[in-house]
C-alpha cells in the first residue's frame, strides 16, 4: 500500500521494532523527538504519526498539536509506558482517539491492526485481533443457548428485554466457566442495555424504548419491552485459546466518540477539593468506565447515524496493566 507512518520513538530498540513491523505493508520513517518529526513531516507524505507521549524536550502530545494545526489530514495515534489515565484528559482536549500502552508490545499484531484499522479504515470485526482460523457464526435466533466455536464467536439477535436479560446470564455463565471474572456478568449487561438504550428515535423524535429524566441528564430503557424488527441490535460472544470476549453490535450508530472521552475523563479525573472521581454523582458514564477496568481492551468502532460495535476483550493468561485507548470512527 502507498502509505507512509512516521514512528517517533526515543529508544531506539522499540523504534527498530515498530519499523521493521510495519515495513511489510507501508513505507515507514523513524524520529526521536520533536524536532526530527516536524523534519519529517515536513519532508515527506506522512499519512499517520504513532508517537511516544514522552520524550526528549517537547513531548508526543506537541507533535499532535504542531499536526492538527500545519497537517490535518494527517492521522495520529499515541503510545506510553506510563499509566494511559494520567493522559485521557489530555485526549479529550486535543481530541486523540488511540493510546496505545507499550506493554502491548508484546503482542506485536495489536499495532498492526491499529495501523490498519486506521490507515483503510476498515475498522469493524472482532476477528481482526485473532488469527485466520477464526470462525465466525451469525445471526442465531433461537433463545436455546449455543455454545461458541473452540477459536470463534457466535452472534445472536436480541429482539426484546427479556431476551437481552436471559442471554446475558447464560453467555455470562459460559464465559465464568471459561475463566472469566464474575464482573464479566457487569460489562454484559451494561453493553446490551447501552445497545437499547442507542436504538433510534420514532419519526416524531421521541423515544421509542425508553423514558428519559431530563433533571439526572438520564435515559432509562422500558422494561419487558419488544423492538421492531429493524431495531434489533447483537451479542456476540467466543473464545480463542488466549482471549475471551463479548461483542455488541447495534444499528443506530448514535453513539459518540466526544461522549465516550468525556465520560471517561469524569471518573478518571479526581475534584481536588475532596480527592474523589469528578463523575462520581454522574447518571452516565459509570457502567463506561468500569467496563473499561473489567476488560483487557474494550475497543469501539462507529459508522455514526449507521452502527457501533463495541468489542470486550479478557486474556486468559492474566490480566494486562494498564488499558488502552481505542476509539475508531468512520
Amino acid at each position: 500500500m502507498d502509505k507512509t507512518i512516521l514512528i517517533v520513538e526515543d529508544i531506539h530498540s522499540i523504534r527498530e521494532a515498530i519499523m521493521d513491523l510495519l515495513s511489510i505493508k507501508y513505507k515507514v520513517v523513524g524520529a526521536e523527538n520533536f524536532e526530527e518529526a516536524v523534519w519529517n513531516l515536513t519532508n515527506e507524505k506522512i499519512d499517520l504519526c504513532i508517537t511516544d507521549i514522552r520524550l526528549p524536550g517537547q513531548s508526543g502530545i506537541d507533535i499532535v498539536r504542531f499536526i492538527q494545526k500545519e497537517y490535518p489530514t494527517v492521522i495520529y495515534a499515541l503510545m506510553t509506558a506510563y499509566n494511559i489515565n494520567e493522559y485521557v484528559h489530555y485526549a479529550k482536549e486535543y481530541k486523540i482517539w488511540n493510546i496505545i500502552p507499550k506493554y502491548s508490545f508484546l503482542d506485536i499484531h495489536l499495532i498492526e491492526v491499529l495501523v490498519d484499522k486506521l490507515i483503510t479504515k476498515d475498522i469493524f470485526g472482532v476477528e481482526k485481533y485473532f488469527d485466520s482460523s477464526f470462525e465466525i457464526i451469525e445471526h442465531q435466533m433461537t433463545m436455546s443457548f449455543d455454545p461458541p466455536p473452540t477459536n470463534g464467536i457466535i452472534f445472536r439477535k436480541v429482539g426484546s428485554d427479556r431476551d437481552r436479560v436471559i442471554l446475558c446470564g447464560k453467555i455470562a455463565k459460559h464465559l465464568i466457566q471459561l475463566g472469566a471474572p464474575k464482573s464479566i456478568q457487569q460489562v454484559l449487561e451494561e453493553l446490551t442495555s447501552n445497545a437499547m438504550i442507542r436504538a433510534p428515535r420514532n419519526d416524531s423524535g421521541d423515544y421509542k424504548y425508553q423514558f428519559e429524566i431530563p433533571s439526572h441528564d438520564m435515559v432509562v430503557p422500558l422494561e419487558n419491552i419488544t423492538l421492531a424488527e429493524e431495531d434489533y441490535f447483537e451479542v456476540g460472544y467466543g473464545s480463542t485459546e488466549k482471549s475471551m470476549f463479548v461483542v455488541v453490535r447495534d444499528h443506530f450508530g448514535s453513539l459518540r466518540k466526544e461522549e465516550i472521552l468525556h465520560r471517561l475523563d469524569r471518573h478518571i479525573s479526581t475534584d481536588e477539593a475532596t480527592g474523589l472521581p469528578k463523575g462520581l454523582e454522574d447518571s452516565h458514564g459509570r457502567g463506561l468506565y468500569i467496563c473499561r477496568e473489567i476488560s483487557d481492551q474494550l475497543i469501539f468502532n462507529i459508522e455514526p447515524g449507521k452502527r457501533t460495535e463495541t468489542i470486550s476483550i479478557i486474556n486468559r493468561e492474566g490480566r494486562s496493566g494498564f488499558k488502552s485507548l481505542s476509539i475508531y470512527e468512520i
